[in-house]
Parts: C-alpha cells; sequence; structure tokens
C-alpha cells in the first residue's frame, strides 16, 4: 500500500513552491551578475567551465542546452574579459577545451557565495544543515537529464 493512499499530497503546492525557490536562488546570482554587466548566459557558462574545467566546447552547449549561436557571443566575451580559455584539444585538434581562468574563478566565486550562503542558512533552518536530503532529491532530478556529467562534479 503506498504512502500516499493515506495521506492527500498537495502536488500543486509542491510545484510552485519549487518554481519561486528556483527564482529566489536565480536572483541571488543574477543582481550580482548584472553588477559585472554579465547576462544569464555568461554566467551559466562560467558557472559550467568552473566546476567541469575541460569540457570541449560541444560538451559545454550540451550542458546548456544551447546551440553553437547562441554560445558564440557571451563566450568570445568571457574569452575577451579573461575570464575564461579556450584551448586545442591535444587529442583532436578540431575540438577544443574550455577552462577557467584566475580571474574568470574569482568572478564566479563571488557570484557564488551569495547563492552558498543561502542554502546554508536555509538548510540549517530546515534542519538539514548539510543539504543531504535536498541533495538526494536535486541527484534525482539532474541524473534525468545527463549522468554523465554529473559523474564529471564527484
Amino acid at each position: 500500500m503506498s504512502i500516499l493512499a493515506d495521506k492527500k499530497v498537495d502536488f500543486d503546492k509542491k510545484l510552485t513552491l519549487f518554481y519561486f525557490g528556483y527564482r529566489s536562488f536565480i536572483k541571488t546570482a543574477d543582481d550580482l551578475v548584472e553588477h559585472y554587466q554579465l547576462s544569464k548566459v555568461h554566467r551559466r557558462i562560467l558557472f559550467f567551465v568552473v566546476r567541469m574545467p575541460g569540457l570541449t566546447v560541444k560538451e559545454l552547449l550540451d550542458v546548456l542546452d544551447i546551440t553553437k549561436q547562441a554560445l558564440n557571443r557571451p563566450m568570445q566575451e568571457l574569452v575577451d574579459k579573461g575570464w575564461v580559455e579556450t584551448i586545442q584539444n591535444s587529442e583532436d585538434k578540431r575540438k577544443k577545451n574550455v577552462y577557467v581562468t584566475a580571474s574568470g574563478k574569482a568572478i564566479d566565486d563571488k557570484i557564488s557565495a551569495a547563492q552558498i550562503e543561502k542554502m546554508q542558512t536555509i538548510f540549517t533552518e530546515t534542519g538539514d544543515p548539510t543539504g543531504e536530503v535536498w541533495t538526494a532529491i536535486m541527484e534525482k532530478y539532474a541524473v534525468q537529464i545527463d549522468k554523465d556529467f554529473l559523474k564529471r562534479m564527484d
């Protein structure tokens, strides 16, 4: 017998909370992103290049779920700012790997710090100071997109 059979669960409320929680989480970074005159695409590029160094441009496109055309301008702007660099792949000269520079990492650290602080506060307030329950839930969602990329973060 299902646990849900005995208890009515308000999934509409949970979906709504998930949406507003995501908006709150993103807004924390968006305020800082705007300060650095970046778009959300710039932020997403920087975010994943920091956490998955050495991604090929093709892999980055897959992670971001955007077209090469959508990546081109913001990626070049990040290169021009000196925040990321592309290096020709040693095994396949047709590919380029993307890496963050020290200055790009410093910008990401500043933007991420506000989100991390908010997460730590909320985890503590909800009795899950290390965020283990939240992590387990997010992993269940994320693995449905691509578990290979998640393995790179371990």
